[in-house]
């Protein structure tokens, strides 16, 4: 086995999270936004992304989130929750991100400080995206400006309809 697998799988193990299962642990109060995603049509995996050296990740075409285990542990986790369930919020309502548009008041301070990690760690072209997400997971009200915005600009899945499926693998 190699050693990078069994790393993952003692974080995975040390979370609570098995491989490939959704959210098992994920704290109670950013279920209403897990939630929200949900209903949208997102899935929610705490498990390291598939980008290495990464807390988090969001990925447009499949509409998951990834949330690394090892964030929580690090006291960054609801932080890149929040900016991962930004960026799906962005993704709507054509799956292209694009920026909300929030008037986010920052600490002259704060706004410098993600100007440099987005200039230094980012490609310019998703500067105005990233620039958004870091100032809105650090806002009082985030969960709340996050939930409002999936609301607005994507559509709901449909519900499924109670009892077994009918759908086979391979159809």
């Amino acid at each position: 086995m190699p050693l990078s697998l069994l790393l993952a799988g003692l974080v995975l193990a040390s979370s609570g999270a098995a491989l490939g299962d959704p959210v098992a642990t994920l704290p109670a109060d950013l279920e209403p936004l897990r939630i929200a995603l949900e209903r949208h049509g997102f899935r929610v995996l705490l498990q390291p992304p598939p980008r290495a050296g990464t807390y988090g990740l969001f990925e447009s075409r499949s509409k998951r989130l990834w949330i690394a285990p090892v964030s929580f542990d690090l006291g960054i986790g609801r932080h890149t929750f929040l900016h991962e369930a930004a960026h799906a919020a962005q993704s709507c309502p054509a799956g292209k991100l694009t920026p909300i548009g929030w008037k986010l008041l920052l600490n002259p301070v704060v706004a410098k400080e993600i100007q440099g990690i987005t200039t230094q760690h980012y490609h310019f072209n998703t500067w105005p995206l990233e620039r958004e997400a870091f100032a809105v997971q650090g806002q009082p009200n985030a969960m709340a400006l996050i939930i409002r915005a999936l609301d607005q600009r994507c559509r709901p899945i449909k519900a499924r309809p109670p009892g077994p499926t009918t759908a086979r693998a391979g159809r």
